[in-house]
């Protein structure tokens, strides 16, 4: 990672080392075993909802990063009215600092146009104790637009926004 003149952050990838596409129906079985052995937590380590979400090609988009074959990343959201990201995983700290969360951040962008041309941005929701995730999605582009005060034992969630008529101020080198 870099910053250029005026500070906005660059990350260093090789754009032939990894393919960004749509997650096959023969590959939904292997990406769940993946995600869930790494042991992150939370919704990931919930193998019926990863099935379900990763599965379901026609409410939902899922895109897979591989380099060489290797499964690196994964980005899932729902295609409705709003797109909204449920998660991004990235399998390594080598993968990450290369820039396929932001990738797959675009790629899910590209892919939610083209299933709901009327959309205006897409959101996701998280934790405000999150905030490598908040950090991240920031440089990406997403604006807080919204808190929501969690109550008995729910956590505090912001709600990010990317709007499509508005880019990041630092995109990935290609």
């Amino acid at each position: 990672m870099f910053f250029g003149e005026r500070g906005e952050m660059f990350f260093r990838r090789g754009p032939k080392e990894y393919s960004f596409e749509l997650i096959k129906p023969d590959e939904v079985d292997q990406s769940v075993d993946e995600i869930a052995k790494t042991g992150v937590g939370g919704i990931l380590s919930n193998r019926d909802f990863l099935k379900k979400a990763m599965g379901n090609q026609e409410s939902t988009i899922t895109i897979v990063a591989k380099k060489d074959g290797e499964l690196k990343g994964v980005v899932n959201g729902m295609a409705v009215v709003n797109p909204q990201v449920n998660f991004i995983w990235v399998k390594d700290v080598e993968s990450s600092m290369e820039g396929v969360p932001r990738i797959l951040i675009d790629r899910f962008e590209e892919e939610a146009k083209k299933r709901v041309p009327k959309a205006l941005s897409i959101d996701v929701n998280l934790p405000t104790f999150d905030v490598n995730s908040i950090a991240l999605y920031s440089v990406s582009g997403f604006v807080i637009e919204e808190f929501v005060k969690g109550t008995h034992g729910v956590p505090d969630v912001v709600i990010m926004r990317r709007r499509f008529d508005k880019k990041p101020r630092g995109t990935p080198i290609a």
